[in-house]
């Protein structure tokens, strides 16, 4: 009876699912039932939940439904450094991540389609469409993560937490408004807001406080901030706000299972830096106080 009564609530929230990667779910389903083994069902999780301790394997293989995961993983000096953020749609478990050296904790609360990565196996063996979808996904998130590794390389501190600001335009939940802003949510803490992008919690509180003295964002509510130029604000990152757009590697097609197709070529269309902008970055950086310091990282 407990088995009927979860795999109803799993079907429903299938039904319900608001994620492209619904279809695999539905592939895994059917060829679950017809290995007469359970098929997908929604777990969820609570905020620091550990997926994965560095070294071992994880404990879920899945699709997350929704919230956000962290991988991360401490630096020799003792500092913790988020790596990557699993977003709502991305393949999580040991089908792509195995084991490694990096921990994989839920950053929010999280509900994850779990399944038997088993199952999942023997049909991208038979299923070449379905195995192409798989690999879609998990260059889609490694294009992300590579996003993340480029940021902390290439901008100081305040564009570090600026651009990811414009990241979560892209990846959280977001609300346009009728004046042509954008109410953006941002549910993870801000200590690890800090750790991915290798700065402080001091620092992106007197970041947010110079953004809303140049009256480029606002905070309306404790994790939830208006973006009045979503443009101006790619510019005071040094991103492009056309050509950035790889850290979501949105495409304008699916495949035969749901999943948002992309061309699997990273080309680096986000070193977009202000020569290349030319004076748009630099008048759009000029309303921010302390403009022209140095990018010493805090």
């Amino acid at each position: 009876m407990t088995q009927m009564h979860n795999s109803l609530a799993s079907a429903e929230a299938c039904m319900n699912c608001p994620l492209k990667s619904r279809a695999i779910c539905r592939a895994i389903n059917a060829g679950a039932a017809a290995a007469g083994r359970q098929g997908a069902r929604v777990r969820k999780l609570p905020q620091d939940w550990v997926m994965r301790d560095a070294g071992e394997a994880p404990k879920l293989t899945g699709i997350l439904r929704r919230g956000y995961l962290r991988t991360e993983r401490i630096l020799e000096d003792g500092r913790r450094c988020i790596v990557d953020l699993a977003v709502p749609s991305d393949v999580v478990g040991t089908l792509l991540d195995g084991t490694g050296n990096c921990t994989i904790s839920a950053a929010t609360d999280i509900e994850i389609c779990a399944f038997d990565p088993k199952i999942l196996r023997s049909m991208m063996e038979r299923d070449p469409a379905l195995r192409l979808e798989i690999l879609r996904a998990a260059a889609q998130q490694h294009a992300r993560q590579l996003e993340l590794v480029w940021r902390r390389g290439a901008l100081n501190s305040r564009e570090r937490i600026i651009a990811f600001v414009v990241m979560a335009a892209e990846i959280m939940p977001g609300e346009p408004m009728p004046d042509g802003s954008l109410v953006v949510s941002i549910p993870i803490s801000r200590r690890d807001w800090a750790d991915v992008t290798n700065t402080t919690v001091e620092t992106i509180c007197r970041t947010l406080g110079q953004l809303a003295e140049a009256d480029v964002l606002h905070s309306v509510s404790p994790a939830r901030y208006r973006i009045n130029d979503l443009a101006a604000l790619s510019e005071l990152a040094g991103l492009d706000p056309d050509l950035d757009k790889i850290a979501h590697c949105r495409g304008t097609s699916e495949g035969p299972y749901g999943m948002t197709s992309h061309a699997l070529q990273t080309h680096t269309l986000h070193m977009s830096t202000a020569s290349r902008m030319g004076s748009g970055v630099l008048s759009a950086r000029s309303r921010l106080p302390g403009a022209g310091q140095g990018a010493a990282r805090q």
